[in-house]
């Protein structure tokens, strides 16, 4: 999993499309982007960590089984998920830019996870076995502080600063000449968000996922690293951290 990857790499995909929205005739949704960039987990991980209701907790029996295999939720994290997802949603509302923006999302989602140990069933139905290149190892069978100890004391925090560098590297994709130029148009969100909120707010809500990626993720280095100074060492070989059983 990437903590904050998902928050921030919608931002790069979309200023790379250019070349290929010129070709299409028609501009893809950076909110559909966005949405299928969270859409795998948006669901389904609360189950992962488990969630207090009533004085009971509710938690997924095999937790990493079932975030990513089947019998499962691991479909969400294949490419035939955002294929039907982005279809779906194509025929259900005519905006082929948003059918093909949530599959595009659902995509970068889905390869962004086969990095941990635990990895996806990417090629669902087709193939259950999970694709994993084990660079960092998968905790979420643990619990939230133990899995995000881990994943930033090892090559997934860094996995993160490349897409928040990459980001400010293309740093005109957070101005508002470009938001208005290349995110506004053709999208019908946009309009339906005046009712709500002024149009002077919209780039205010378009920036929002990159600098709440990046704070969560400054804030979870400071909390494992600072204020639990020497509880979680280090461990930027690949496959680590050494001090995590892995899930594989």
């Amino acid at each position: 999993m990437s903590w904050a990857t998902h928050d921030v790499e919608p931002y790069v995909i979309k200023f790379h499309l250019d070349g290929l929205e010129r070709r299409l005739g028609f501009r893809i949704s950076f909110v559909a982007i966005l949405l299928g960039s969270w859409m795998p987990d948006l669901f389904t991980k609360w189950l992962v960590y488990g969630v207090g209701i009533g004085g009971y907790n509710v938690r997924a029996h095999d937790p990493a089984q079932f975030h990513r295999g089947w019998p499962g939720v691991g479909f969400t994290h294949s490419l035939a998920f955002g294929v039907a997802i982005g279809v779906l949603i194509w025929f259900a509302t005519k905006q082929k830019g948003w059918g093909i923006g949530l599959c595009i999302g659902i995509w970068a989602h889905a390869l962004s996870d086969t990095l941990d140990t635990n990895g996806v069933m990417l090629f669902f139905p087709l193939w259950l076995g999970r694709v994993h290149f084990d660079a960092w190892k998968y905790a979420g069978e643990t619990s939230r502080f133990f899995d995000g100890a881990a994943y930033f004391s090892s090559l997934g925090f860094v996995w993160d600063a490349f897409w928040i560098g990459m980001v400010l590297w293309n740093w005109r994709v957070l101005t508002m000449s470009y938001f208005h130029s290349d995110v506004v148009p053709e999208d019908p969100f946009w309009n339906k968000l005046t009712e709500v909120l002024p149009r002077s707010a919209h780039v205010v809500l378009y920036r929002g996922a990159f600098f709440y990626g990046v704070t969560r993720w400054v804030a979870w280095l400071l909390f494992v690293h600072v204020v639990h100074r020497g509880q979680y060492p280090f461990d930027l070989h690949w496959g680590g951290p050494y001090w995590v059983p892995a899930f594989r």
